[in-house]
């Protein structure tokens, strides 16, 4: 693939969502207690004994924490699309992401000279209503996805390793809120940077 100083996000964005949500053959397996098995339902979220309040970020700039939208800085990644960034363009080049279908936040963070050959990241956060979230888990299970629950056991997790191919994405379903990472291209290096980008996201909206 060509590195050239112009993003073909029409192709590339589609092919990070296309790659995300194919088989999770190519995945490697994860050891037993990481996981239930693909395709079941996830366990049960324990529940909270502290009552915690979700805000929803204004934009790009409020969605991760001062000290991870640094750390993406010094690995030469930086925002490109979604509110608050220097383009007026969408994500997609047609339609929305599901986060923003719901009404959330979507932004695209990548190198800002190397935007077709580095690492692509979107990291996406939407307020969940009670009505929708059984639709949001078995969209999940229908995917195939493999399951668990949050560090803190007040959510669920849906998660699939990139090959250095596929896409590496991670999601948190909580009672209240929906938080993504997708970064390609994928691999197990990768899909812990997506979980502590999740988790940093949760931390940061929360109070």
């Amino acid at each position: 693939m060509p590195s050239k100083q112009t993003l073909h996000l029409s192709v590339i964005v589609p092919a990070i969502v296309a790659l995300a949500l194919s088989s999770c053959s190519m995945d490697p397996a994860p050891p037993a207690e990481m996981a239930t098995e693909p395709g079941t339902q996830a366990p049960q979220e324990e529940p909270g004994g502290q009552e915690i309040s979700f805000t929803m970020p204004q934009d790009c700039r409020d969605i991760l924490p001062e000290a991870s939208l640094q750390a993406l800085l010094e690995d030469g990644i930086e925002l490109i699309r979604g509110p608050g960034s220097p383009s007026p363009d969408s994500i997609y080049a047609v339609g929305q992401t599901p986060e923003e279908l719901l009404g959330g936040l979507s932004c695209l963070f990548a190198p800002a000279e190397e935007q077709e050959s580095g690492v692509n990241i979107i990291v996406s956060v939407a307020e969940v209503d009670p009505a929708v979230r059984p639709g949001i888990i078995q969209g999940f299970i229908d995917e195939g996805l493999n399951s668990n629950l949050t560090a803190d056991g007040a959510g669920l997790t849906y998660w699939r390793w990139g090959d250095g191919i596929g896409s590496a994405f991670h999601n948190a379903l909580y009672q209240d809120a929906w938080y993504s990472a997708v970064i390609q291209p994928g691999d197990l290096r990768e899909y812990e940077r997506a979980v502590a980008l999740v988790e940093a996201m949760r931390a940061h909206t929360t109070r």
